[in-house]
């Protein structure tokens, strides 16, 4: 049986499992053409039930790795994931975590009063300076940018400005670790528009090529607004996957 090892302890295990299925196909474990163990395999090693190894599946099939068959299981088609970028979450931990595998490349920090654009997501301080950084997150690996960044984070956590270049996870954690406050609650919103010249070059991409833009609202524990991230994607590059279940069913197995 397989001992689930996960760099932050709140992973779901699905998300531990694919983690450590990829790494075996990336090794060559699992050569190209290779059907994976089968489910019930997988069940038995991971001690899993088969709900779980499925949600595991899924995972590999979304990074373009395997390919499922009705009746004849998972094959391996790739023993590196394309360039294109699943952004899949259920929860805070699993936004954490999705900061923590990419790296944010810092273009611009400073305070500035936001843009009409962006005011109606601000609250009663829209027309007060903010702290606005702007940057690239891209992949581990630090070449392949996954998105184009503007952060305004409410001036009363100004203090953390020397800290953001080359931080190593989200920005709110860090407010959250210098200042004692805690996000309780994000809002998300996701909508296409073209994308801008300057977030083109900055990605690589084409203005011909849509962007994904992905607006999140960070609250406190008393409701204060204390950031907003616009972040910009490539459409070719993006999918968003969400997990939906109905209210008072039973937790995740």
């Amino acid at each position: 049986m397989s001992k689930l090892v996960a760099p932050h302890g709140d992973l779901p295990r699905y998300h531990q499992i694919s983690n450590i299925l990829t790494e075996r196909i990336e090794l060559g474990r699992y050569a190209i053409g290779d059907l994976l163990p089968t489910e019930q395999d997988l069940c038995a090693e991971f001690d899993v039930s088969r709900y779980t190894i499925r949600e595991a599946l899924r995972r590999l099939t979304e990074a373009g790795l395997v390919r499922r068959r009705q009746g004849s299981g998972s094959q391996v088609v790739a023993n590196k994931a394309p360039a294109n970028f699943v952004h899949s979450m259920r929860s805070l931990s699993e936004l954490f975590q999705y900061a923590s595998d990419t790296v944010f490349k810092t273009t611009a920090i400073e305070l500035l009063v936001p843009e009409p654009e962006v005011r109606p997501y601000l609250g009663e301080t829209a027309d007060e300076p903010w702290l606005y950084v702007e940057g690239v997150r891209l992949e581990a690996d630090g070449r392949t940018p996954i998105a184009f960044s503007r952060v305004f984070i409410n001036r009363e956590f100004e203090g953390i400005a020397p800290d953001i270049p080359g931080v190593g996870g989200t920005i709110f954690r860090l407010i959250e670790q210098r200042y004692g406050v805690t996000v309780e609650d994000v809002e998300q919103e996701i909508r296409a528009e073209p994308m801008g010249k300057y977030a083109a070059k900055l990605l690589g991409s084409s203005t011909r090529i849509w962007a994904v833009r992905v607006i999140r609202r960070y609250f406190g524990e008393d409701g204060k607004i204390l950031q907003i991230s616009v972040n910009y994607h490539p459409a070719d590059r993006f999918s968003y996957s969400m997990h939906l279940r109905r209210e008072g069913a039973k937790g995740w197995v």
